[in-house]
């Protein structure tokens, strides 16, 4: 008596497991999107590292010329002129001199500099100081 193979046994090729040629095209653009979305993610944290630097920078500016003006003595109510720093940073300072008997001194230092996706940044540091 002669055996009958199941459909399995019948064609080799048909029987071998693998993916059509339309689930690898399919798979394919999925993960062409996945990696332009990818892609996308890595410029925007490019450059907002290097926002953050230049901000970090600019706090260290201000900081550096606080501690300039606290550690030396300054006249009342003066108006530092604008320096340029590094080549795009712009410093100015103010010192009023504020109450009579106690001589506080409001001193604010402001720092800005240009920036590709917003035009101009600006940080300002305020503190008060006895000279």
């Amino acid at each position: 008596m002669q055996r009958r193979c199941r459909r399995r046994c019948d064609d080799p090729v048909k029987s071998a497991g693998g993916f059509s040629l339309v689930e690898v095209l399919i798979a394919a653009a999925i993960l062409g999107v996945v990696l332009l979305a990818i892609a996308g993610l890595f410029s925007t944290g490019y450059s907002n590292v290097g926002a953050a630097g230049r901000r970090t920078k600019a706090v260290e500016l201000a900081k550096q010329k606080m501690e300039q003006l606290r550690d030396g003595s300054f006249p009342p109510s003066t108006v530092g002129s604008p320096e340029i720093v590094e080549g795009i940073y712009n410093r100015s300072w103010t010192v009023a001199i504020t109450g009579a008997p106690s001589q506080v001194a409001t001193v604010r230092v402001t720092v800005a500099w240009p920036d590709a996706n917003q035009g101009t940044r600006q940080l300002t540091l305020t503190s008060m100081m006895v000279p």
